[in-house]
């Protein structure tokens, strides 16, 4: 049997399709933490926040934006760094944590990510909203997330 030029690409984009999916399924399925601690990247060549973690997918679906790349923007206002460590506390009831921003979810739908309300960050006042990727970090869409920049931490120091 032979295969044409477009044949192949459609199996590529095919299995590529095929591995996102696992990724949904184990991020779905799998063991949820208390605590995660998540790496940022600006890229200095399109100028758009991505989170670090293995994706074999496309690289735009990691993309932050709709207000959370303007949370991280935020974050390092006044730091010439391209790299944001947060810890992530995901709950499904409000808590008080010490030290950490609150994000209290206003809506979500499971194929169209979930929109938050950031509180008790000083100075930044809008939604949110993260993408479905979400879902293959954390396992769904917490009614809250508790956050808190890490400082002097490097893409080297999550490995």
């Amino acid at each position: 049997m032979k295969f044409n030029d477009l044949d192949i690409i459609v199996m590529k984009n095919l299995l590529k399709y095929m591995k996102v999916g696992v990724v949904f399924v184990k991020g779905i399925f799998g063991l949820r933490k208390k605590q995660y601690r998540l790496g940022f990247v600006h890229d200095t060549n399109d100028g758009i926040w991505y989170i670090d973690m293995p994706w074999p997918g496309d690289k735009h679906n990691l993309a932050m934006v709709a207000g959370s790349n303007k949370l991280l923007d935020y974050l390092c206002k006044e730091e010439d760094n391209n790299y944001v460590v947060e810890d992530v506390l995901p709950r499904n009831k409000q808590e008080e944590h010490p030290g950490y921003f609150e994000c209290q979810q206003t809506e979500s739908s499971l194929f169209g990510g979930s929109f938050y309300t950031v509180n008790g960050l000083e100075g930044f006042e809008r939604e949110i909203w993260i993408c479905p990727v979400t879902l293959c970090v954390l396992g769904y869409y917490p009614k809250y997330l508790y956050v808190k920049k890490i400082n002097n931490l490097k893409e080297k120091d999550l490995k």
